[in-house]
């Protein structure tokens, strides 16, 4: 049987054009981490996986695969999908084959696999329609269609009946147990309706096939597909991911580091292109950059939290809004320098505040526009006071909640200010390769990409702000930056 499976699967890979069975960027084969350290590379000799989550068995392909992390006894095995999708639960395979080029065939018990990263292959998969996403409250993202046919609501207007085409976005998280709304509609013409629904759960189907009944309990957020201009999605949670730039560093107690995606660098222009800014983005320089890791998402309280429970630093206050999701706040740029250093220690890889000049290229993501979209603002497509969002004036949001930029990187523009590692100066400095300020001891620092509080032109991609580097406010966080190339010794 072994081997009648195994010739099963090489046939399926020689049916591949020979561009399909090596990936680009260098990373060929599959990488599996065992649980006593050793590591090999091949390839996973798997068409499917199957994850049984609280919802309903999911079987995902393996082309879809980007990073498989297997839990132990305690916690969920988790997978993350080329299309952005999280999901979390138990892998029903137990053992695995993988297939090497100059070694023999190695069998692998699941038990003793702590991660596998997928290699990049370049399989031709068949064209799928933009599909709605769905978040729960542990973090699960599903990128899959809702089929539930009505959603019927009671609140303060009376009973409303909702048809799924017409809404833009259904949050649950946003508002706190014990007040008298449980979620709210976001319909396309962008009222916002509150209360109560009268199911108890949503149907979906995913994109690989299977319908998934998921309680509203377990809800955080549902995004529908929406063609405001007539072609393109209006909101979207997920981004495509390739394998080869994907990052997530394993800490010494097993626990994961931030997501990030590696960037390539080289040169962009950097300041204020459009020639309508401040005096502090000129003049606009050619900065060249080495490639370097930011994290997808901006550093959330459950990811800082766990540095304050570990250090007993201060544990900073989430204005009653909530933490969990929502980016970090009320920390100073002290505070988001010691939580790099404690992951740096704790991966043993190095990471920092990302320069002034990093942070704008991650920002701009090739584009030469006032925002990454566009040179005009675009609703429901950041969080600020007038960008017609939810949160809109009144707090931040869950991270994630945005369409991702052309990276594949959420809320450079809006949620919260991000610290970076520069010394504030009212020009540019002319160089092309700048690096962070050693200066310890000057008298601000930079932040950037605007905030929940303040208006849409200070969340374009070329503004700055600064602060004193004690200073903790509410509508300032950060995101980190791995570096590729440095260690650190533990």
């Amino acid at each position: 049987m072994f081997l009648a499976n195994r010739f099963r699967w090489l046939l399926f890979l020689v049916s591949l054009p020979f561009s399909a069975v090596l990936a680009d960027n260098g990373n060929e084969f599959d990488v599996v981490t065992l649980n006593n350290g050793d590591i090999y590379n091949g390839t996973v000799a798997q068409q499917h996986f199957t994850l049984a989550t609280p919802y309903g068995e999911l079987r995902i392909p393996y082309s879809q695969m980007v990073h498989l992390i297997l839990g132990g006894p305690d916690q969920p095995d988790r997978i993350l999908t080329r299309l952005g999708g999280r999901y979390s639960g138990r892998l029903l395979e137990r053992r695995l084959t993988m297939l090497r080029v100059l070694d023999p065939t190695l069998p692998v018990a699941v038990e003793d696999v702590t991660e596998i990263y997928f290699a990049n292959r370049k399989f031709r998969l068949q064209h799928q329609q933009t599909p709605d996403s769905v978040i729960t409250r542990n973090g699960d993202r599903f990128a899959a269609r809702v089929v539930t046919e009505a959603l019927m609501m009671t609140g303060k207007d009376g009973i409303r009946l909702a048809n799924p085409s017409g809404i833009h976005l259904l949050d649950v998280e946003s508002l706190h147990e014990g007040d008298d709304y449980l979620a709210q509609i976001t319909s396309n013409d962008g009222q916002v309706y509150q209360g109560k629904f009268a199911l108890d759960h949503l149907r979906v189907r995913t994109g690989f096939g299977m319908e998934l009944d998921i309680p509203l309990s377990h809800l955080s957020a549902v995004g529908l597909r929406v063609n405001h201009s007539g072609n393109r999605p209006a909101f979207w949670f997920l981004q495509r991911l390739n394998p080869a730039d994907f990052i997530q560093d394993r800490m010494r107690d097993g626990s994961l580091g931030p997501q990030m995606l590696a960037l390539r660098g080289g040169s962009f222009s950097r300041g204020d292109l459009q020639g309508d800014g401040d005096f502090d983005e000129q003049p606009v320089v050619t900065v060249n950059l080495q490639p370097f890791a930011i994290g997808i998402y901006e550093v959330t309280f459950d990811e800082y939290d766990q540095f304050c429970d570990e250090t007993g630093h201060r544990r900073p206050d989430d204005q009653g809004w909530g933490r969990g999701s929502r980016p970090v706040m009320n920390v100073s740029w002290e505070d988001a320098s010691a939580y790099t250093e404690w992951l740096s220690r704790r991966t043993e890889r190095h990471y920092r505040l990302p320069t002034d000049a990093e942070w704008e290229y991650a920002a701009r993501a090739g584009t030469g526009s006032r925002y990454w979209w566009g040179n005009e603002l675009r609703p429901h497509t950041a969080n600020c006071s007038g960008c017609d969002s939810i949160w809109d004036g009144e707090k931040s949001a869950p991270v994630g909640r945005f369409v991702p930029n052309p990276f594949g990187l959420h809320d450079t523009a809006g949620n919260v200010f991000e610290w970076v590692a520069d010394c504030w100066k009212e020009r540019f400095p002319a160089i092309s390769d700048p690096v962070q300020s050693a200066d310890a001891t000057c008298g601000k620092r930079v932040i950037r990409g605007g905030a929940w509080s303040f208006p849409p032109e200070e969340i374009r991609s070329a503004n700055r702000w600064r602060d004193f580097p004690s200073r903790r406010s509410d509508d300032t966080g950060f995101r980190v930056v791995r570096e590729l190339s440095r260690p650190v010794n533990p």
